[in-house]
């Protein structure tokens, strides 16, 4: 073949010559249709699509059969037609036809030009052309070898998929985002309009989640990326991130008031229920954390992280809404992750310590239990209480290795302590982040386990009632496996969420902790006194234990042992302590002889009283 085309690339027909002499004319024509037989031949037998055309008007001269097969025709349809005309359609992009002519037409070699080419059946291929110029009895022509790579392209095709987009709900991915926000900044630049980048991250979808099933999960999460495709308009991005984190990036916006309409209308769109199968409906919400451009003039990577921060406000502001960045936000968050990074290391320093405050039985005089609370013993500003660092943290993941670390230091401290002899029961306060990670059972479990020499009845887990009802099924399943080991747990705090008796009859908590700000108050504040003996009531109803925080007056222990409730910690009656200076008040602890009285159940003439006499 190399040796025919060789023969063949002149400009016009020479004589040949041979043995040093030329040829006479009529042999030169011979030769040159023998030439056009032999690449016929060739054609005829090669598996690969090749074809000779005329370059004038495209005329097909020869081809293999593969060509045709390739193309979708009969042979005999394509020859002698021209493939550069409009019928038949082969090029199913018109420009591509006319720069393949153009690049023949410069009379040079043309290598991996890529085509696609529009079959009989009207599929596509894609093929990769190669052409050689040649002269063929006076006319210009060119031999083509075509390669199909079709099938190449579309596994290229899936493989930028994969690469560019999230496999769930076939939305962008971050590293497509970062690319499309640099175009849309540019094209809002020319047009001096503005983007907005809009973080958004779903509220409740863990519930979803733990409460049915991650395939419903994920059913929820392809639903909200259809609702959020509805919601926003053509040229707009949305792109999914991981989880329940979704970015929206919205162009071509000419004032603030057009970005305030499109926001409403995402959360609309997302609160709406969402069925679930036969277990009925959710509802989930949408915190939406958003910054601008040009306002917030800065890079890609940046603006994203600043719609992140401003998500993480309007959670903490009550979910369900959208806030706005400012550069004070990002100052304040900015000092939230120092703190957090210092609190982290004060962890791995070994910085913290626990404290014991004694719960005591002033009927019956005498201790029964201690809480342990958290200290952190720093190296610069002393020993602080858990009040100036646990808001910090606490629903941030450090809080589970805190939470951890306290459980373990307090199955430590109860195993030492029963080696000198003094057998106590401990409470221990989990963050409600503790009990929303997966595993909490588990490690409450490994943890027992490294302490053989320690009850679990002995451990009590002691939980903010607010926490509990943000999550009640999810925190009713975590006490009923905990029970199943034999720790029991404490609804700290009781009294601050609202609670129903619906709440009270479902979570199998043993024991209600009245709140210490009731208690504080009580001697003053009817209201509060109120609250304190509804409480003491319900308790009784339910059939909880009950422990009083906030005894902080001997007044105080008489007014709630005068209403029924017996066990209490406070000032009254002991701070909390170090180890040491905990057993050695356990051991020296006397009761008051005057709380030792017949308990009295006051009537209702004597309650009306109490609630009364302060007026």
């Amino acid at each position: 073949m190399e040796e025919i085309l060789n023969g063949m690339t002149e400009e016009s027909p020479k004589p040949a010559t041979g043995c040093g002499r030329a040829l006479p004319e009529r042999e030169c024509g011979d030769a040159l249709r023998d030439a056009r037989g032999h690449l016929a031949a060739v054609f005829s037998m090669t598996p690969d699509p090749m074809l000779l055309l005329r370059l004038g008007d495209g005329v097909l001269l020869e081809a293999s059969g593969s060509f045709g097969d390739c193309c979708g025709y009969p042979l005999g349809e394509l020859l002698g037609r021209s493939i550069l005309a409009d019928e038949p359609a082969l090029w199913a992009v018109p420009a591509q036809r006319e720069a393949w002519r153009e690049r023949l037409a410069g009379g040079g070699e043309v290598h991996g030009f890529e085509a696609e080419l529009r079959r009989g059946d009207g599929s596509v291929v894609t093929m990769v052309l190669s052409g050689k110029p040649l002269t063929l009895d006076g006319e210009r022509c060119a031999i083509v070898s075509c390669h199909d790579i079709t099938e190449k392209k579309a596994y290229e095709a899936q493989l930028e998929r994969i690469a560019h987009h999230d496999p769930l709900t076939g939305l962008p991915n971050r590293l497509l985002l970062r690319d499309r926000l640099r175009q849309a900044i540019a094209q809002n630049d020319r047009a001096g309009t503005r983007v907005a980048v809009c973080y958004l991250d779903l509220d409740g979808f863990k519930a979803v989640n733990d409460g049915h099933g991650h395939a419903a999960g994920d059913r929820l999460l392809v639903e909200v990326a259809k609702r959020l495709k509805g919601t926003v308009r053509g040229g707009d991005t949305i792109a999914r991130l991981g989880g329940d984190e979704f970015v929206l990036l919205l162009s071509g916006l000419a004032s603030d008031e057009a970005c305030r309409l499109a926001l409403d209308r995402l959360l609309g769109a997302i609160s709406a229920p969402y069925p679930i199968g036969e277990e009925g409906e959710v509802e989930v919400s949408a915190s939406i954390g958003v910054t601008i451009y040009p306002g917030d003039h800065t890079d890609p990577d940046t603006l994203v992280r600043h719609a992140d921060h401003a998500m993480y406000a309007a959670k903490q502001a009550g979910k369900n809404r959208y806030q706005l960045f400012d550069a004070q936000l990002e100052r304040r968050i900015e000092a939230r992750h120092a703190t957090l990074r210092r609190i982290a290391a004060a962890l791995s320093a070994g910085q913290f310590r626990l404290h014991y405050q004694p719960k005591v039985d002033c009927r019956r005089g005498r201790v029964v239990g201690a809480e342990a609370l958290l200290r952190w013993q720093h190296p610069t500003l002393g020993l602080l209480a858990p009040g100036e660092f646990l808001p910090l943290f606490e629903d941030d993941p450090l809080a589970v290795a805190v939470g951890d670390w306290v459980v373990r230091e307090a199955l430590r401290q109860l195993a030492a302590w029963r080696r000198e002899g003094l057998e106590v029961r401990m409470s221990v306060n989990a963050f409600a982040r503790q009990l929303r990670e997966p595993g909490f059972v588990t490690r409450l479990a490994a943890l027992l386990a490294e302490h053989p020499a320690v009850a679990p009845g002995q451990l009590q887990v002691e939980i903010v009632e607010t926490a509990a009802l943000a999550d009640l099924d999810p925190v009713r399943r975590v006490i009923e496996d905990c029970r199943a080991l034999g720790v029991e747990f404490s609804l700290d705090d009781f009294g601050t969420g609202y609670s129903s008796l619906v709440y009270l009859r479902h979570l199998p908590a043993r024991e209600l902790k009245i709140d210490q700000s009731f208690v504080r108050n009580m001697l003053a504040e009817p209201q509060d006194l109120a609250i304190v003996e509804a409480v003491i009531g319900l308790a009784r109803v339910f059939r909880h234990t009950l422990v009083a925080e906030g005894a902080e007056t001997p007044a105080h222990v008489a007014r709630l042992l005068a209403l029924g409730c017996d066990v209490m910690q406070g000032y009254a009656l002991a701070p909390a302590l170090a180890p040491e200076a905990f057993a050695r008040w356990v051991r020296g602890f006397r009761p008051d002889p005057a709380w030792l009285a017949p308990a009295a159940d006051p009537s209702s003439s004597d309650r009306a009283e109490l609630l009364h006499d302060d007026h």
